[in-house]
């Protein structure tokens, strides 16, 4: 018998079984793409992966975010004090390194849409002091009753009653503190002390040495212990787990994968894999095309 007789049916059952395998890891990902001839679509085109792409994306973070990543176990991991050194460093040095300027200057606009969030508040508040603030009542009374005993003869004192007079002007803040169309004009003074509040070298060197130069872990030092921190990086780090949207955020980073990319990482970590797959199917056809020369 002719040896091609023995040689073919092996060597052609390997190249088959080895180039299926080949092929059939390739129409995992390749065609990235529809392919269309006359409007129709190719079968099999793009591959399995490009095609089913926004399924099995959607099924990955669904089992990572249930039963890798859960929100325990990323609690977990993030609550370790270990992770949450003390940081020793200023608070000028830190500010710098986020790009904020030495000098509280900047800072004016954020100050000011603060009091503007807190002054009606502030107003109201003031606008009825003698009841939220008795002290500052008992001041303001003091203060109008001495007023009127130095700028008062004794004679007309007898005359004048001083109760009144403080009433009268408590009378006149709260209508002025009240009334909207005043709003404006306080809040432009207010914006107006905070911009020369800032601006003093006074106030500068005050933040620049009592602020700025301070150093952050110093300041915590005191409050903290392995129990409190434990505590504390535990509560807040369970609340952030909890309200993370784990899946969609592993979903949305999947979808952000170019398909190309998303092939080259695959093979990237399982291309020695793949590739003995394929070898491996050529083998086997091998042993199979020899048998048939047994059988």
């Amino acid at each position: 018998m002719n040896i091609l007789n023995y040689l073919v049916p092996p060597v052609l059952g390997g190249i088959i079984a080895l180039s299926t395998n080949w092929l059939a890891i390739k129409m995992l990902f390749r065609p990235h793409r529809a392919k269309y001839i006359f409007g129709l679509r190719i079968p099999f085109t793009p591959g399995l992966i490009p095609k089913e792409r926004a399924r099995l994306t959607h099924k990955m973070a669904e089992a990572i975010s249930t039963r890798l990543l859960t929100p325990d176990v990323l609690a977990a991991e993030l609550s370790d004090p270990a992770l949450w050194p003390l940081p020793d460093i200023t608070i000028g040095e830190a500010l710098n390194q986020l790009g904020f300027p030495e000098d509280i200057t900047p800072a004016a606009p954020h100050l000011k849409i603060i009091a503007d969030k807190i002054l009606p508040k502030m107003l109201e508040k003031l606008a009825s002091f003698e009841e939220t603030m008795p002290q500052l009542d008992a001041k303001l009374s003091e203060l109008t009753y001495k007023i009127v005993d130095e700028n008062l003869s004794s004679l007309a004192g007898i005359f004048v009653s001083k109760s009144k007079i403080y009433a009268s002007i408590k009378k006149n803040i709260f209508a002025y503190l009240l009334d909207e169309n005043n709003h404006a004009a306080i809040r432009e003074k207010l914006h107006s002390a905070i911009d020369n509040l800032l601006a003093s070298a006074e106030t500068q060197e005050i933040v620049r040495e009592k602020l700025l130069n301070f150093n952050i872990r110093d300041g915590l030092l005191p409050l903290y212990n392995q129990q409190t921190a434990t505590r504390v990086l535990t509560f807040a780090a369970t609340y952030i787990a909890k309200h993370m949207p784990i899946q969609s955020m592993i979903e949305n980073k999947l979808n952000s994968f170019d398909v190309a990319e998303a092939e080259d990482i695959i093979l990237t970590v399982a291309g020695r894999e793949l590739r003995l797959i394929i070898w491996l199917g050529g083998i086997l056809g091998f042993v199979i095309g020899s048998l048939t020369l047994v059988l």
